[in-house]
């Protein structure tokens, strides 16, 4: 039986995850949208290299295919995109490489949007398709909803508008997990912001308490890379709703909250030299962040990019340290006293086992958590 014909239109760690997950299922091109180009993947090549960036980075061999012929001849195209404008434009970004998709669906194709709406999201994608395309969902072409959490391969909801039983979706294994797609808009709607306003209330309890130099019992340890995970999200739900409804105030507040966290990161470093009486030109402060440069939402690294460039405003020698590979030679500088800020779980483990490179020079620690433990 031959297999299904897939298409993943955008270059990012979740569509490569998911073609590994239903690589025996279905025949994968995944497109870089910004090359226009195809590049076909075969399911031993992603067991044997599970993680995209370490894939790009070695710049492998790999089968290219014209782009027109690989999304006319997919059965099924998810639609997977790298964003990377500037925050406020993010949204206008996914807009426009959907467009872009849109030109090239033909006739009886599924397409799969795995990248977060807001309530009525997927509405208004639907009508930019059916404009562009001049199909029609439910006759001539199927959509679903199929959201993927960061660096995540399974969808958070499954949700179908005009899909066919025994269809392509189908037979790569999905099946319906909500009524309809904006009841499924609904329920992810929720898990985000329960997590989300969770994650602000401890960071806004938590900065009370430094500023009245209290100490707090409950404190969870969660890390900057985790309560950023939702950003896109969120923006996504502000602007899905009219100015004055619960929701967009709730998510734009949530948002804000985040924004001054980045503050309070710089403002909790800065209070560090000062009481160490650390001169600019005898300090460096590392960020230590285990970021992917291929997860689909871009911000994560503008996160990171936005507290290094406020550091600079005090410190001259401000690094990002990215990946897993921590605590080498460059890391420390012996002849400065050196200021980490700790951006994740997995990156405090890799600090911890480089002990050896920290002896021989004075070193602070931030934990960047709701708390921002210094050590």
């Amino acid at each position: 039986m031959p297999k299904i014909q897939v298409a993943m239109y955008g270059l990012t760690s979740e569509a490569y995850r998911l073609a590994a997950d239903i690589g025996d299922k279905a025949q994968v091109t995944i497109v870089d949208e910004t090359l226009q180009m195809a590049m076909e993947l075969e399911p031993g090549f992603m067991k044997k290299n599970p993680v995209l960036q370490e894939v790009m980075a070695e710049e492998p061999l790999l089968s290219f295919k014209p782009l027109e012929q690989v999304l006319g001849e997919a059965q099924v195209v998810f639609f997977t995109p790298r964003l990377r404008r500037p925050s406020e434009e993010t949204l206008i970004e996914a807009g426009s490489k959907l467009r872009d998709l849109a030109k090239y669906l033909s006739k009886g194709v599924s397409l799969v949007n795995a990248l977060p709406s807001g309530p009525g999201g997927n509405s208004e994608n639907i009508m930019l398709v059916e404009k562009q395309t001049g199909l029609q969902v439910g006759s001539t072409l199927t959509y679903a909803y199929m959201p993927l959490r960061p660096r995540e391969n399974k969808p958070a909801v499954v949700a179908f508008a005009g899909a066919q039983e025994n269809g392509p979706l189908q037979g790569l294994g999905y099946s319906q997990s909500s009524q309809n797609v904006f009841s499924a808009e609904l329920e992810y709607a929720a898990t985000v912001m329960e997590t989300a306003v969770a994650s602000v209330t401890e960071i806004e309890v938590a900065r009370k308490a430094r500023e009245a130099k209290v100490s707090l019992q409950r404190t969870s340890g969660v890390y900057l890379d985790e309560f950023s995970r939702y950003l896109y999200e969120l923006k996504a739900i502000q602007a899905s709703e009219e100015t004055g409804e619960s929701i967009s105030y709730l998510a734009g507040a949530t948002l804000k909250s985040f924004d001054n966290y980045i503050r309070y990161v710089v403002d909790e470093t800065r209070e560090a030299l000062k009481e160490k009486q650390l001169k600019a030109s005898r300090t460096k402060i590392s960020l230590l962040w285990a970021l992917d440069r291929y997860e689909m939402r871009g911000e994560r690294l503008q996160v990171a990019d936005s507290i290094q460039q406020r550091l600079r405003d005090y410190v001259t020698d401000v690094e990002l340290v990215a990946g897993r590979a921590k605590g080498g030679p460059g890391l420390f500088d012996p002849l400065k006293h050196n200021v980490v800020i700790v951006c994740s779980k997995d990156d405090l483990d890799a600090l911890k086992s480089s002990g050896k490179s920290m002896r021989g020079g004075e070193t602070t620690i931030i934990s960047a958590t709701p708390g921002l433990k210094r050590e």
